[in-house]
């Protein structure tokens, strides 16, 4: 994959992650932060490749980007990972389930993009089958990290109860060798999912906050735009800019990306842009 000279790695704070999964005190974290923070890339593009040459199996899946069935996706995803791309095991033939779709592997990287169309399995033979899956995951040599973004989408008891029931439950017992992390945008979806009594996994993530990003970033960018413009832009300005967008990286980029296109250093003219397309944005719905 080409390097994107706009990302700011942050490598640090993904070998932290995977240190403190390592030495055993947690078998899972929640990283929790509003939607546009930056979760989902640091996800991607450094804590997939950190656990991937920290010989961990990965498996990445969002459930905001599926939204409308992401139980079978999360499940299509532990699967594929448990048996391995481009193989239908016997259990799919029994069942009648097509094979997998839209699920792309690489350098022991799952990511499921896709649903499965309606099968005629009850759901217990969809949970019979994640703890089989789970149970091949631990048996393999090295051990997986199941990277989870958007884990609220599964706050709805009625509909997913079961899937959180039976994926906790998989990864207590193989906590050794299956490690987790989920990402959650909604304080109120990770409340009814971690610290409600009945929940299925209550108490079972430690939550702490992901950590938003400051001057570094700033610099960072500020240098990607000289090297893509032979332009230089002012650093106390565009840090200004950063905190006058409440330090949200998203709607920093969508600035920098205009003043790209358009040619411009005016970043006071180019934040009020970004401004008025956010405002816009948000009043949208109630046009």
């Amino acid at each position: 994959m080409a390097k994107d000279p706009w990302h700011y790695p942050r490598t640090a704070l993904a070998d932290q992650y995977l240190k403190t999964l390592g030495i055993g005190l947690s078998k899972s974290l929640v990283l929790f932060a509003q939607r546009r923070m930056g979760k989902t890339e640091f996800l991607r593009k450094d804590l997939l490749p950190a656990a991937e040459k920290a010989g961990y199996i990965t498996i990445y899946v969002s459930l905001w980007e599926s939204r409308e069935d992401p139980k079978s996706v999360l499940l299509d995803a532990i699967r594929t990972a448990a048996e391995g791309e481009g193989v239908i095991p016997g259990i799919w033939r029994r069942l009648g389930w097509p094979g997998s779709k839209g699920v792309r592997a690489h350098a022991g990287t799952i990511g499921a993009q896709a649903s499965w169309e309606q099968g005629t399995a009850e759901a217990s033979d969809h949970m019979l089958d994640l703890r089989q899956w789970m149970n091949t995951l631990a048996q393999k040599k090295n051990p997986t990290l199941l990277l989870v973004d958007e884990i609220q989408t599964l706050a709805d008891e009625k509909r997913y109860g079961a899937l959180v029931a039976a994926l906790r439950s998989a990864l207590d017992k193989h906590g050794d060798q299956i490690k987790a992390i989920f990402t959650g945008s909604s304080s109120e979806g990770l409340r009814r999912m971690f610290q409600m009594e009945k929940a299925p996994f209550f108490q079972f993530s430690h939550q702490i906050p992901f950590p938003q990003l400051g001057p570094e970033f700033v610099q960072h960018m500020l240098r990607a735009f000289a090297n893509a413009t032979q332009r230089q832009l002012n650093e106390a300005e565009a840090w200004q800019a950063f905190t006058d967008l409440a330090l949200v990286p998203e709607h920093f980029r969508l600035m920098m990306a205009n003043m790209v296109q358009s040619g411009s250093t005016d970043i006071a003219a180019a934040l009020e842009e970004v401004k008025t397309a956010i405002q816009e944005s948000a009043d949208y719905p109630y046009r």
